[in-house]
């Protein structure tokens, strides 16, 4: 098997579970290969290759951080079709499942191909400007936020769902979300915890100046388009947490689901709900 890392090269707990994996997946016959920055001399038996390449001929991916790392190691992987498992070195989680104390019987059974894999939905995003050109193209697998980039001031936007104008909406920030992204921003912006069984995208104000504060639950083929409205500093737009694009006011975001999905490989059992009662300590 041909198996990839994906690191968080800031994270001394993410290099030395790399140094481990690298060593027990090469003595179980595996090519282990890490991304770009990701490589490091110090760990044996593993090659760096280009972003652009890493997916190219790879069985799976092995995400060794959190869920920054594991959203990282979906942009890589999901054109490519590779599937990822999230180790979880961070803090909640979700993504990345997989505990350290179960890290080593993981890498056992995907060194023996033994892992199933599960489809998640994907926003496919569209960014264009004042005079309707496109910007930027990107997609999200847990949300796309449209930010204020002046400080003292709030953003106005013009929300359609479908085509249809929803609401007006003063806010610092608005959040559009997949059911996987409902653990994530959206959640700290006060919106629901989603399954993501779920169809469905999920559109979240933060911290908004109006009287109509909830999150609207439209279709995942409901289209979600935010217009900035005139008159205001830029917006600013970030997939995932990816590096921002700056949205002039007269621009406008896209937003629509049922995207390329994210395959997600699991060595257990996945239990959402038991998932989200350990995370945040619920009885």
């Amino acid at each position: 098997m041909r198996i990839g890392l994906v690191i968080h090269a800031g994270r001394p707990a993410s290099i030395e579970a790399a140094r481990e994996a690298g060593t027990r997946l090469a003595d179980r016959g595996a090519e282990v290969c890490v991304a770009g920055d990701d490589g490091d001399d110090s760990i044996p038996g593993v090659i760096t290759v280009s972003a652009a390449e890493f997916a190219s001929g790879l069985d799976i991916a092995v995400s060794l951080g959190g869920d920054g790392t594991f959203l990282r190691a979906a942009h890589l992987c999901r054109d490519g079709g590779v599937p990822v498992l999230g180790v979880n070195l961070g803090r909640l989680g979700f993504l990345a499942e997989v505990e350290r104390d179960r890290f080593g019987a993981s890498l056992d059974a995907v060194a023996r191909g033994e892992f199933e894999v599960e489809e998640r939905g994907t926003l496919e995003v569209e960014v264009t400007d004042d005079t309707g050109a496109m910007a930027e193209r990107g997609w999200a697998l847990n949300e796309v936020s449209i930010e204020k980039s002046a400080r003292q001031r709030l953003l106005l936007l013009d929300v359609y769902v479908g085509g249809s104008m929803f609401a007006r909406v003063p806010a610092d920030a608005l959040i559009v979300a997949t059911p996987t992204g409902s653990t994530a921003y959206a959640l700290s912006a006060g919106g629901p915890i989603v399954s993501p069984n779920v169809r469905a995208t999920l559109v979240t104000p933060v911290a908004p100046h109006s009287l109509f504060d909830r999150t609207l639950v439209a279709g995942v083929d409901e289209a979600i388009e935010i217009r900035v409205l005139p008159d205001q500093a830029p917006a600013v737009v970030s997939c995932d947490g990816r590096p921002p694009v700056t949205v002039d006011a007269g621009g406008s975001v896209r937003a629509i689901g049922g995207g390329t999905p994210v395959r997600v490989a699991r060595v257990e059992p996945h239990d959402f709900y038991g998932l989200v009662r350990r995370k945040f300590g619920l009885r």
